[in-house]
């Protein structure tokens, strides 16, 4: 029960008030997230992670403004929170953002923000791709990623590429969508090892979830 629904109970409210109130409420939620609340949302640490619900409601001022914080390196604290915000929303502007951070070009040593948003990556594109398909090709490319030239402490080379290819096949099972499991069918069938156990793994996730919905 809401806090306005807790007071019409006991009596502190009358219910005109009452029902000014609930519409107000649902006037702000239907209006979504601009700019500055965008902007708290992920600006707050959330340990177990960013509330999508509330992601999926920032508007385009809202996304504006984290795409402009996702272009800033100042803001790279953020920048993981900032990628599954713009996923979870799919306003029009969240592809070529996610799209352009995702390709910037790196070398060497990379920060643990940085590291924490390339991990973050494929949620943010899997929530994106019922919204924007070519997060699924973005998606499919990392599938198949070379080692990168950049690294994070231990991860490098053929291990950083393979977590990155782990991450991909998460994304599209987060996806949920028919394209999805396609493609996660037709890398199954070629692969071997704890590749093909990770992709199995991922098809019965997309799977079980579509069997829910």
């Amino acid at each position: 029960m809401s806090v306005i629904a807790r007071l019409c109970w006991v009596g502190l409210l009358t219910l005109p008030c009452c029902q000014v109130l609930l519409h107000a409420v649902s006037v702000h939620a239907a209006q979504g997230l601009g700019a500055d609340a965008a902007e708290r949302l992920v600006r707050e640490t959330w340990y177990e992670g960013l509330p999508l619900d509330e992601a999926a409601n920032i508007d385009t001022a809202g996304a504006a403004r984290l795409v402009s914080m996702l272009q800033d390196p100042d803001e790279s604290e953020h920048h993981a929170n900032i990628l599954v915000a713009l996923g979870a929303c799919g306003q029009p502007s969240s592809y070529p953002a996610i799209e352009a951070w995702a390709t910037l070009p790196r070398s060497g040593e990379v920060d643990r923000a940085t590291f924490r948003a390339w991990q973050a990556l494929p949620q943010a594109l899997g929530r994106l791709a019922p919204h924007d398909r070519r997060a699924l090709g973005l998606l499919t490319e990392q599938l198949d990623a070379e080692p990168p030239g950049w690294h994070f402490r231990q991860h490098r080379g053929a291990r950083l590429a393979t977590l990155i290819q782990r991450g991909a096949a998460t994304g599209l099972a987060t996806s949920g969508l028919t394209e999805a499991d396609k493609l996660l069918e037709n890398a199954e069938a070629e692969s071997t090892g704890t590749r093909k156990a990770h992709l199995l793994e991922s098809l019965s996730m997309l799977r079980a979830a579509a069997k829910t919905d």
